[in-house]
């Protein structure tokens, strides 16, 4: 009776775990933490301290969006991030995962970039 318990544990636990890797792994566009349309800015994407890490600055105002930390960068940008130092300017095509508000980091996550160019930041 009791290494029934374990078994049924041990399949409940294992099928939660793929589950959750497969969230992990879902296209950022297809998430279904999506709340509104996926647009695009034109800003610079760095590495900050505090949480989320990535976050992008909209050139040309104030406005700085967090990237969710457990979704997966485009592969043209995720090969190019290296360091701490590295920062991408481009065109971001994001999608968000809360809504806009004033005054608060919106949270999204990049489904497509285009015209990155790299550098490091400058101390």
């Amino acid at each position: 009776m009791c290494w029934e318990n374990v078994a049924v544990f041990v399949l409940l636990f294992c099928s939660t775990s793929l589950v959750a890797d497969d969230s992990v792994h879902a296209s950022c566009k297809a998430d279904k933490r999506v709340v509104a349309a996926c647009f695009t800015v034109h800003g610079r994407l760095s590495n900050w301290n505090g949480n989320p890490t990535q976050r992008i600055w909209i050139i040309g105002t104030k406005r700085v969006l967090g990237v969710r930390e457990d979704t997966d960068f485009p592969k043209a940008l995720k090969d190019k991030l290296g360091d701490f130092d590295d920062v991408a300017t481009g065109d971001f095509e994001v999608c968000p995962f809360t809504h806009r508000q004033q005054s608060r980091m919106q949270i999204v996550c990049v489904a497509a970039v285009s015209g990155i160019k790299m550098s490091k930041r400058k101390r």
